[in-house]
């Protein structure tokens, strides 16, 4: 459990974790595993939506890529949800496969998670799909709470007003499963980092923590432009930014008084 005051805004940190087609200028290191351009996008009602990027299979952005068994290779390197980054003292990494001939590198990982997590847990995964198993199926409800679904270490992200309309904190919590029969544990303590801290100064976030610091290279400028609009607006990708066009209108909604109360009380 990891907190972090960033120089933006939490509606601007939030956002920047609500798409995925910023991969490509900003984690190019994930870009042999992951299909940023075909992650799918779903809303629904005012106050929940989805984002679910596929892992195991190249970016479209890749040219020429180097077969499946670089696909492997490059996830075990980079993915920030890998188990043994969390864990310490783990021992092999489950995902560190060869691909059999003729199978995909996503079908080859699925497989070995499968395997991995039902003797990990005791709980039986024969039923899982390898989109639970691999991939970036990440939720948002509104206002500020996006929680990681699927098998792996499930990432869970807030964010929270700063001391300025500048600043935010962002609170990062990594859910991994209990093994069959054994107790529940308590909760991690909450590492703090300031504002002149980085995420890598938290080892138990992994190579996650260094995901983070390529997200918050962004942010500041990001922070500025919305200062120096002239029209006071941002423009949205039609689709890959559906779910922050989503939040804002529904907070919108909220500020009007058509959520949240009645019309006559918000006056």
């Amino acid at each position: 459990r990891v907190a972090k005051e960033v120089p933006a805004n939490w509606k601007v940190v939030m956002e920047a974790f609500m798409e995925a087609w910023h991969t490509i200028v900003t984690h190019p290191q994930l870009l042999p595993f992951t299909g940023d351009s075909n992650a799918a996008y779903w809303t629904w009602g005012d106050n929940v939506n989805v984002n679910l990027t596929p892992f195991g299979v190249m970016s479209p952005h890749i040219k020429e890529g180097k077969g499946e068994q670089w696909i492997v290779d490059q996830f075990i390197k980079y993915n920030g949800r890998s188990a043994d980054n969390y864990e310490e003292g783990a021992a092999e990494n489950p995902m560190a496969i060869t691909v059999p001939e003729g199978m995909t590198a996503r079908a080859a990982l699925g497989a070995a998670m499968r395997k991995a997590y039902t003797e990990q847990t005791g709980y039986d995964h024969n039923d899982a799909t390898d989109a639970e198993l691999l991939d970036a199926l990440v939720y948002n409800v509104f206002p500020n709470f996006a929680p990681w679904g699927g098998y792996m270490p499930n990432i869970v992200y807030n964010w929270r007003p700063g001391k300025t309309p500048d600043t935010c904190i962002m609170e990062v919590r990594i859910l991994s499963r209990i093994p069959k029969g054994q107790p529940m544990p308590h909760g991690a303590p909450l590492k703090f980092l300031t504002l002149d801290q980085k995420w890598t100064e938290a080892p138990e976030l992994g190579i996650l923590g260094d995901v983070f610091e390529q997200d918050m290279d962004n942010l500041p400028f990001v922070q500025d432009g919305l200062h120096a609009t002239k029209n006071g607006e941002v423009q949205l990708g039609n689709y890959q930014e559906i779910r922050i066009r989503q939040f804002q209108d529904t907070m919108m909604k909220y500020i009007s008084g058509e959520l949240g109360g009645s019309k006559e009380n918000a006056a």
